[in-house]
């Protein structure tokens, strides 16, 4: 049996969904008709949970390829009215999890860009008749973001881990692009988008973060061992790891409550306008030579 943490990697490969198999790694097409689909949740039965950037949540049968939508979740609006084009930034549904007691409760946990407020929200929600029941969401935590026309990185990936725990990861909200390919620290007036510092680098902000709270009934509570004891000062205690850039997926080791995620970054690359300059003299340099070419004809 493959754990969901695996599993769920190795079918954000690519758009359209693999089933791994044995230790030789097989890759079978379950179905090609998703979305921009985000992250993954594995039901008990074989089904897949997946959701999809603009607020699709589908389930998809592996054995027969069958593809059902049974809710969406109201999310940032598009930039125009074509369902197919492009999202704001990187805003949309980014999350998803079972709760640990999906099987009998029909929990599910997601987090998303809230539609009309500056804020990613993270919420508990039932599945009822096999559909997405939206009167049952129950917020637990939000997360405010700057304006979205300027900046990105926002995360979003969900995950339990043996002990109960419930983490999320978020973006440092920050323009990395400013920076010309260094680290995005601009701490000038009006460079607010600009500088992760106000965001990963503070401690009573909850972006560019990886953050750890234990669900209850009516909200959560913060588990021990967390960077920050509740009542410290200047500090968010939900804060488990921080100074992340853009922690996008996020995985726990099952056995040993070991977390893993991957970032991006900043950027090492060399610059196109410098490739861009290279390309100019490149095309000066044959715009000579054939010059010396033609003096030589006129010769």
């Amino acid at each position: 049996m493959i754990s969901s943490p695996t599993l769920r990697s190795a079918l954000l490969s690519g758009f359209a969904i693999t089933c791994v198999t044995g230790a030789d790694i097989q890759s079978t097409t379950i179905t090609d008709k998703l979305r921009d689909p985000m992250e993954i949740a594995l039901v008990p039965n074989g089904d897949l949970i997946v959701i999809e950037r603009e607020g699709r949540v589908l389930r998809v049968r592996p054995a027969t390829g069958g593809v059902f939508e049974i809710g969406e979740v109201p999310v940032t609006a598009l930039r125009d009215a074509d369902r197919n084009s492009s999202w704001a930034r990187e805003d949309g549904l980014l999350g998803i999890t079972l709760d640990p007691g999906f099987a009998q409760n029909r929990r599910l946990y997601l987090y998303y860009s809230h539609p009309t407020e500056m804020l990613n929200r993270l919420s508990r929600f039932e599945l009822k008749d096999g559909r997405l029941d939206l009167s049952s969401e129950k917020v637990l935590l939000d997360v405010a973001t700057d304006r979205r026309d300027k900046v990105c990185h926002h995360g979003g990936s969900l995950t339990f881990g043996p002990d109960g725990l419930l983490y999320l990861s978020t973006g440092d909200n920050t323009n990395p692009f400013e920076s010309d390919g260094f680290a995005p620290i601009d701490d000038r007036d009006g460079h607010d988008h600009a500088n992760a510092m106000r965001s990963a680098g503070n401690t009573n902000d909850l972006r560019g973060k990886i953050l750890r709270i234990k669900p209850t009934e009516n909200g959560y509570e913060i588990p021990k061992d967390n960077l920050f004891p509740p009542g410290t000062a200047k500090t968010r205690p939900e804060i488990y790891v921080m100074g992340c850039r853009n922690p996008f997926r996020i995985s726990i080791d099952q056995k040993n409550s070991t977390l893993y995620w991957g970032e991006v970054g900043p950027d090492a690359a060399d610059k196109d306008k410098d490739k861009d300059k290279d390309k100019d003299k490149d095309k000066d340099k044959d715009k000579d030579k054939d010059k010396d070419k033609d003096k030589d004809k006129d010769k």
